[in-house]
């Protein structure tokens, strides 16, 4: 095994996807193989005559009733140039069933940009194109999977100039809908200050509000941009945004707090790059992040609890290596409730080994327990 990946799921579970052919249910401290779960993520070539190259590109829903899965696929044949895409399926009874694909043809193609329950049991999309920056003014909301329901009404509005990128996106079944919006074009010799544009339940609208950044985070300062960035938030005045910022070779951790009208700027942890996040149910944000430059052989997850401050949590460590694992993907229910998966490989990337772990308040592990306690 190569390759595992951690989707935090609404119900009290975790889903482990190892391979298109191979998941695992985390509920409590328990790991549940589920074989079947593979059904109808056959390799083989698709049901409209284009080759599949794909694999797993997001897991998300609520666990059992309402499961989506989102299948990268590289479609070879119906341009002269192969293309990106993507197809969204959802779980029914026993195997998964496509419900959309965005468009791939000759005059271009189209990717999600965020998906999200609206109301519960249909899911709704952001979708935009597949340019090497994507065109936020060509975003638009799609109903995408409502069985047995009308199509919910969009407040969304695109931005009005193109030229814009999206950086992230997070919608609420409430309606509100957000995009983290960069500029890429300098206006008068000066870049644009990224913005967070709001999209709330009503007719469609927009209200534009610049993300408070200064001094080195500055991104007029030449060449910026921000980099991997996420929005996690449980209501659209509960919204954390993290990512960073590019400018060469350089990387600066960016994370803020958004209460609906204003950002508060937070401080991040001792990480010069923050990779994977996820926000827990009790408001715990968790995060992985690239060692601190003193400390280059550190490997640890970062938690930062409601009102609280940062926490370190190292890795465990390799009995017969003697060194820690490399975390790789998590997923968070609370602060005494997180998933890991780490592993261990040889210079060059060669010889990768995988484990995975689960911290709990137990003094020792359950006997023939799947995860150990970091």
């Amino acid at each position: 095994m190569h390759s595992a990946t951690l989707w935090h799921l609404q119900g009290g579970a975790v889903l482990l996807e190892h391979a298109p052919d191979l998941f695992a249910l985390l509920q409590h401290d328990a790991v549940q193989m589920l074989p079947h779960l593979a059904r109808g993520l056959s390799p083989d070539d698709g049901d409209d005559g284009t080759e599949a190259h794909g694999s797993v590109q997001a897991i998300q829903g609520r666990w059992p009733d309402a499961l989506w899965i989102v299948w990268r696929d590289h479609d070879t044949q119906s341009a002269e140039y192969n293309m990106w895409y993507q197809r969204l399926f959802r779980h029914r009874r026993d195997r998964w069933e496509k419900v959309h694909e965005t468009r791939h043809d000759p005059s271009g193609n189209t990717l999600y940009r965020g998906l999200w329950e609206q109301p519960a049991g249909c899911l709704v999309g952001l979708i935009s194109d597949d340019r090497e920056i994507p065109s936020a003014w060509q975003a638009e909301v799609n109903a995408l999977d409502c069985p047995g329901q009308p199509a919910p009404r969009s407040s969304f509005k695109p931005a009005p100039q193109p030229d814009v990128a999206i950086a992230a996106t997070l919608g609420f079944a409430s309606g509100h809908v957000l995009v983290l919006e960069q500029p890429t074009r300098p206006k008068n010799g000066a870049s644009l200050p990224p913005r967070l544009a709001v999209s709330r339940p009503g007719p469609p609208n927009r209200t534009e509000i610049p993300l408070p950044l200064s001094g080195e985070l500055d991104l007029s300062l030449q060449p910026s941009r921000l980099t991997s960035c996420q929005m996690l938030g449980p209501t659209p005045d509960n919204v954390f945004i993290l990512g960073n910022i590019t400018r060469g070779t350089e990387r600066l951790p960016l994370l803020l707090h958004f209460d609906g009208a204003s950002f508060t700027s937070l401080p991040t942890p001792p990480t010069p790059h923050i990779g994977e996040a996820d926000l827990a149910e009790d408001g715990t944000l968790v995060l992985l992040g690239s060692p601190p430059a003193s400390r280059p052989e550190a490997r640890s997850i970062w938690a930062l609890p409601r009102g609280g401050t940062w926490t370190e949590r190292p890795m465990p460590v390799h009995p017969e290596l003697g060194e820690p694992y490399r975390p790789w993907s998590l997923a968070a229910h609370s602060l005494e409730d997180l998933w890991v998966v780490g592993y261990h490989e040889k210079q060059g990337g060669k010889d990768r080994h995988l484990a995975l772990f689960h911290s709990r308040p137990l003094t020792s592990a359950a006997p023939g327990a799947a995860a150990a306690a970091p």
